[in-house]
């Protein structure tokens, strides 16, 4: 008899703990890793990758605490689940790569030159750098800018739907 309240107390303060280590997470991170999420179902890898899970890594510090584990956890897309981690190295198996501001950045985008990896950063040269996806903040709100050419020299396919939601942006070259 006691013990039911007892495990119903703990499974309400773990609730809370979770609520608050997500509460601590920034509107704009959190809105950051939905778009990483929403990203995956509009890009189209090549045949050859095209198994397994879909990897999302976030390189170095991980601005999102449990925000994306949770919003990836036991989804699929195209019938491949997904999965997030953190990074400290440049990884291979990574399908998509958020590069926060204040880590490396050329040394994860010259890893993933020449793969199908589409990566995403914040950092107001990220494009400029060789990246493909840019985070930028509008009077307060989310943005994103895509460099297609990146997108299509990484054989990746961005489908219309979410180019004409973006910013597109050339590449003024890729210098990182």
């Amino acid at each position: 008899m006691t013990r039911r309240p007892v495990l119903l107390a703990l499974l309400i303060g773990a609730g809370l703990h979770a609520g608050t280590a997500a509460q601590e997470v920034s509107t704009e991170y959190r809105v950051k890793a939905a778009f990483l999420y929403n990203f995956v179902k509009f890009v189209e890898w090549p045949l050859r990758v095209a198994t397994g899970p879909i990897t999302l890594c976030v390189a170095g510090r991980n601005p999102f605490g449990s925000v994306l584990d949770d919003i990836v956890r036991a989804e699929t897309v195209d019938g491949r689940p997904l999965e997030s981690r953190v990074i400290l190295e440049p990884d291979p198996s990574c399908h998509v790569v958020f590069i926060p501001t204040g880590v490396n950045t050329g040394a994860y985008l010259r890893a993933s030159r020449g793969t199908p990896t589409l990566t995403v950063g914040d950092g107001a040269r990220f494009i400029e750098q060789g990246g493909i996806v840019r985070f930028y903040l509008d009077n307060g709100t989310v943005r994103f800018a895509i460099n297609r050419d990146g997108a299509e020299r990484a054989g990746l396919r961005i489908s219309s739907r979410l180019l004409q939601l973006a910013r597109i942006e050339p590449n003024p070259g890729e210098a990182p």
